[in-house]
């Protein structure tokens, strides 16, 4: 967690590294860090009484959050915008308003409030001394010894592919594990592909240029969250030893924020391979057929500084090769919360000149669907001047009339939820204009990206979780309700994005800007509740 943070920053090591020397000087009534350590090790007691854990819990999350904030400020002061607000830069900019520019930040710091536990949890096998878990102690050594701004201490590089990985069942690409294209729009999805898998995948859709056929146009958007590298052509991510197998996301963060990311592990990869003599140490999750298990094991790698690429520059250089792509980077994921902005980010994406839109994520699975959506309807839009064509049957009469009148009377609750008719949902489909038939073009759409994501199943399986989560479970039951909540406020965006393209222009009037003169919505957004 502490690690994350200090990733984001440019200075971060070395902001960290000041903050705990002056905690350090300052911890004659109380060190913050030892305090949360302190609480960790306590809640980690399996014989103390439930009482006295949640207590610890409570107490070292509390002081987490102060050395998070603190971590952030340390940040701040070494940054441009404290020198404007010391009157040596172009801009006056407080703490709070810099905060307010960096929402992976502040996602990262309610992610300690939501669930505490898994910041405090030690795991079970991390608890007994060993001498080492992954097999070689040289290996070991010298990721703890790392010391770059991202590949710190602790970190590794770990091959983005994985044993079970979800695979293509129709369009087959070497180098791209799952392919999806959208039933009836130009619409393509496909996880994290090597430099080859994106050749193949761009010529599959014909964006290759030669001497006598300009190539169709690609816009294509990477939707990760977290920092990735090329390595000889093969996508690397970063992971921490002890979880190898668990993500980095940034929750909240933006594309410039996750380049910048990139660039500077990109230099600590170079100055790492410089001092180790041209080879480095990565990593691969391997499967054991005896043991029916994957685990990861390091290996060796000779690397020459060419070989090392952002994804940024490998799209740049396909570019420079004759493929026709706009290539941008707009961090989303199903963990993070949905946002007007994100919706006129997507669809700003739309070029009149480009033939298909292809979307890039982890597992090319999850998240993308809701992106996938959004751009169909948007292309949907355009082609009927706002009367939808996947719609299959229309609710007649009045714009507003609600979707339950129609509904049999004896469709089951379990099958009304399936359907997305959550009384939120329906409650936004009395207040939109053609709301009905918005939410029922949306339903198709939905169905149409299903190879990618279904977010009412999402919302649904959270929803039917909740359920069954004991009365006990605070923590679980505040992650369930987080997560189910924010797959329903995707479904909220894009019926109101589809109601919105019935009634106005995107080339005139912002979504955001829409969404801010209807008051009404917006409380309707920040009251959602998946329980009813």
């Amino acid at each position: 967690m502490l690690w994350k943070i200090t990733r984001l920053f440019d200075n971060g090591v070395e902001c960290r590294e000041a903050l705990d020397a002056i905690i350090d000087r300052c911890s004659a009534l109380q060190n913050i860090r030892q305090a949360v350590l302190q609480y960790r090790k306590v809640f980690n007691q399996q014989h103390v009484e439930p009482r006295v854990r949640r207590v610890a819990l409570n107490r070292g999350a509390e002081y987490l959050e102060r050395y998070f904030r603190l971590i952030a400020f340390s940040a701040y002061l070494g940054s441009e915008a404290f020198d404007g607000f010391c009157g040596q830069g172009e801009c006056m900019m407080t703490f709070k308003s810099w905060l307010h520019q960096r929402p992976e930040v502040q996602a990262m710091k309610w992610s300690i409030r939501l669930r505490p536990g898994r910041f405090f949890n030690v795991p079970e096998e991390l608890r007994a001394p060993h001498e080492s878990q992954h097999g070689d102690a040289v290996m070991e050594a010298i990721v703890k010894a790392r010391n770059g701004s991202v590949l710190g201490k602790g970190s590794i590089l770990k091959m983005y592919f994985f044993p079970g990985q979800i695979t293509s069942s129709r369009i087959q690409i070497h180098g791209a594990p799952h392919v999806f294209k959208v039933n009836g729009y130009p619409v393509y999805s496909m996880a994290t592909p090597t430099i080859i898998g994106a050749k193949e995948m761009l010529a599959y859709l014909g964006a290759k240029s030669n001497a006598r056929v300009a190539g169709q146009k690609v816009v294509i958007t990477d939707l990760r969250e977290e920092a990735v590298v090329y390595i000889h052509g093969t996508p690397f991510v970063l992971r921490e030893l002890n979880k190898p197998v668990d993500t980095l996301k940034h929750v909240g963060i933006t594309g410039p924020v996750v380049e910048n990311m990139e660039a500077r592990l990109k230099e600590d990869i170079l100055s790492e391979v410089r001092q180790s003599g041209g080879r480095m140490l990565l990593h691969r999750e391997e499967y054991c057929p005896s043991s029916n298990q994957s685990s990861v094991v390091g290996y060796w790698e000779n690397i020459f500084p060419d070989d090392v690429k952002t994804p940024a520059e490998v799209y740049a250089a396909l570019k420079d090769e004759g493929y026709n792509i706009a290539y941008r980077r707009i961090p989303l994921t199903r963990e993070r919360e949905a946002l007007p902005s994100d919706v006129d980010e997507i669809q700003n994406c739309r070029d009149e000149s480009s033939a298909c839109y292809l979307y890039v994520s982890h597992t090319g699975f999850g998240g993308v669907a809701y992106t996938m959506a959004i751009i169909c309807c948007r292309l949907d839009a355009e082609v009927n001047f706002g009367t939808s064509s996947v719609t299959q049957t229309m609710v007649n009469g009045d714009p507003y009339s609600t979707p339950e009148e129609s509904l049999p009377s004896w469709t089951s609750e379990e099958e009304a939820r399936r359907m997305g008719d959550y009384r939120d949902i329906l409650s936004l489909t009395r207040v939109l204009m053609h709301g009905p038939k918005s939410k029922a073009d949306v339903d198709i759409i939905i169905e149409r990206c299903a190879g990618a994501g279904h977010i009412r199943d999402d919302i649904l399986h959270y929803s039917k979780e909740l359920e069954e989560v004991p009365d006990d479970d605070d923590e679980h039951r505040a992650y369930l309700t987080d997560m189910g909540i924010k797959a329903l406020r995707r479904y909220f965006f894009l019926v109101t994005f589809r109601s919105y393209l019935y009634s106005k222009s995107p080339t005139e009037t912002k979504f955001t800007s829409w969404m801010d003169a209807r008051p009404e919505l917006g409380h309707l957004c920040n009251n959602l509740r998946i329980d009813k």
